[in-house]
């Protein structure tokens, strides 16, 4: 079987992907869109949920802090000692190029609407009081949010800058697996994901399974899997 290429992030719940959108939408918290209108999650935004998964994994697997260093860098590092580089989470190429062919050669302003309801047709406006730095809603302050619909599966390539090993590959599924949630901080039930390794072929489920499952260690043998 071959090694995984690739993390996908399947949305359970609305989502808050903060940032700038292609035409922008008039909500208080935007959410980040490409060129041609579509959500996506930043790499650095994934990479730092994947190294908060992978901190609270080695609660479980202290004998993993090496690997992990050495897969997200040592202290947030974004060094050359970072072995891991994962790209933005985005939807298929199947849509992606789909899009980009309904907007090629396309002038203004029809271009921007054509855009705008690429957005809209992923996305969602929520009303709602602010909140606070303690969690409670703030009386008297409406915002609006645009949030990501539940639904669409993402997918961020990986690039290593040296093969990893088996403890790199344990880590690194644990971290998926410890993934739960992304967003603003205050989620309030948003941002519910599963992450999961993915390659050409296997189920991404069974695969991240079998590449986080402890070793068995015994007389006879050692470095075998559970």
């Amino acid at each position: 079987m071959s090694p995984p290429d690739r993390i996908v992030v399947r949305l359970a719940s609305p989502a808050l992907f903060v940032g700038a959108s292609a035409d922008g939408t008039g909500a208080d918290t935007d959410v980040v869109t490409d060129e041609h209108g579509l959500p996506y999650l930043p790499r650095h935004r994934l990479a730092a949920r994947l190294r908060a998964g992978a901190a609270d994994a080695l609660g479980a697997a202290p004998e993993l802090a090496a690997a992990c260093d050495e897969v997200f860098g040592r202290r947030r590092s974004h060094g050359a000692d970072r072995m891991l580089r994962v790209g933005h989470a985005v939807l298929g190429e199947d849509v992606r190029s789909a899009v980009a062919r309904a907007l090629a050669g396309r002038d203004e302003p029809l271009r921007s609407v054509l855009r705008r309801a690429v957005t809209d047709a992923y996305t969602a406006l929520e009303s709602g009081t602010a909140v606070g730095p303690d969690g409670a809603p703030e009386p008297g302050r409406l915002r609006t949010n645009r949030v990501l619909l539940p639904g669409p599966t993402l997918s961020a390539t990986l690039t290593w800058a040296t093969a990893p090993g088996e403890a790199h590959w344990r880590l690194l599924a644990r971290a998926c697996l410890a993934t739960t949630r992304i967003g603003l901080r205050t989620t309030r039930g948003r941002g519910r994901v599963d992450v999961r390794l993915a390659g050409a072929d296997g189920d991404p489920h069974a695969v991240t399974l079998r590449l986080a499952a402890p070793v068995r260690k015994g007389p006879d043998r050692e470095g075998v899997r559970v």
